[in-house]
């Protein structure tokens, strides 16, 4: 009879010291990315594909003055641009017949992204319309790149052999890049020029940051939620659960210095957020008794304002200031949003506003279909430090356009 309590409390002991390792697996106070060697022989998932066509001059196609599609091939979801200021020298003669010189400052926007078939990094010079590829990396079936402040590196991933995500750290040479650890469920760069992580399980989530070459990483909070989607701004993180009809979801501020999560929005159906980059406003979308609505929440005295048109934050991106936000806004909604679109099912056809966040005023800045007479599903908007050229990603098939405002 004395077996049998003994043999109960050896099976809590053993329950209980899985639970500790795995706790200390998973919520340990420090971390540490795992920096590996190019576990695929250099090659990602999906086909090579021929390398884009460059040009010294026109390249792009216009579709309409100031509307170009810069490529037609897919790219991946993530582009940066960063503003150019050159100089030209031209001899010119005085009033006085004495030659001299004068010199003038040109200013471009140039626009880097990475070719999804091939991995190839490529550079867009906006108003002198040429093309320049940067790198010969063969990296296949990039999906998505993150890219440092300054343009010098990209977080390209992509589904690598065995259906796991890897991510690669790559110089925009294509030369010295290298793999961290596989499986992350995010690799982005932060706005400070430092990578952030994110490891999910089953049992909850591990937020890191460390240098951007992937050292010195330590965690900076963990959660129980185990499907959770993080912004870092140059402020606070912002966290929220994935979006669904069918889900209330929550939207959170999470204190990088202590880890402590406060709840600012929910529960809401399809909830979304998408924080400014300074963290000091979060826009959101979210159903209404199944109407999709567009609001903007002030972190500071937690008062939201709905926004005069309807879309989801996935098709939003903020200028660099804060003060606006530039939006993909559908022509018509369709029901069971954000799910079927997530999946696929639905696809559409957007107009693309400016929002000013001071003014509260929508100005539509472009209509693809009127100026152009394309249907464009955008999703990746931002703009340059300037807000010269609008870029966006046509869902439909991946294509990269830019809008000169």
């Amino acid at each position: 009879m004395r077996k049998r309590p003994l043999a109960l409390i050896a099976s809590v002991i053993v329950i209980l010291g899985i639970v500790a390792a795995l706790y200390f697996l998973l919520f340990a106070d420090s971390a540490e990315l795992i920096v590996t060697d190019d576990p695929f022989a250099g090659t990602g998932s999906g086909l090579v594909g021929e390398p884009i066509i460059e040009a010294d001059a026109g390249a792009g196609e216009e579709f309409a003055p100031k509307f170009v599609r810069i490529t037609d091939r897919p790219v991946a979801e993530g582009v940066i641009a960063i503003n150019r200021i050159s100089t030209t020298t031209t001899p010119v003669e005085t009033a006085s017949g004495t030659p001299a010189l004068a010199t003038t400052a040109v200013t471009d926007t140039e626009i880097r992204f990475i070719d999804r078939a091939s991995g190839n990094v490529y550079r867009y010079m906006a108003h002198e319309r040429s093309m320049t590829r940067l790198s010969n990396k063969t990296l296949p079936g990039i999906q998505q790149a993150s890219w440092l402040p300054d343009g010098s590196r990209a977080y390209a991933r992509f589904i690598g052999e065995g259906g796991t995500v890897a991510t690669y750290v790559l110089p925009v040479s294509g030369e010295g890049g290298f793999f961290i650890e596989q499986g992350l469920a995010v690799a982005k760069a932060t706005p400070s020029g430092s990578l952030f992580t994110l490891l999910s399980g089953p049992t909850g989530t591990v937020g890191s940051v460390a240098n951007s070459d992937g050292t010195g990483a330590r965690t900076i909070f963990t959660s129980l939620l185990s499907s959770l989607i993080v912004h870092p701004t140059s402020g606070s993180y912002f966290g929220h659960t994935k979006g669904s009809a069918f889900l209330d979801g929550y939207g959170f501020q999470i204190n990088t210095a202590s880890g402590a999560f406060t709840r600012i929005l929910g529960p809401l159906r399809g909830l979304s957020v998408l924080p400014s980059p300074d963290g000091t406003r979060v826009l959101y979308s979210y159903l209404d008794r199944g109407t999709l609505r567009l609001a903007v929440l002030d972190v500071a005295t937690r008062t939201t304002t709905a926004l005069p048109v309807s879309t989801m934050v996935e098709k939003c991106g903020w200028s660099r200031d804060s003060l606006s936000a530039y939006c993909g806004v559908p022509l018509s909604l369709s029901s069971g949003l954000p799910d079927f679109w997530y999946q696929g099912a639905v696809t559409f056809s957007d107009r693309l506003w400016r929002i000013d966040m001071e003014e509260r005023l929508a100005v539509m800045v472009v209509d693809p279909g009127t100026v152009a007479d394309v249907s464009i599903d955008a999703v990746a908007i931002h703009t340059d430090p300037e807000e010269d050229i609008l870029l966006f990603t046509d869902k439909h098939n991946g294509s990269l356009w830019a809008y000169d405002m």
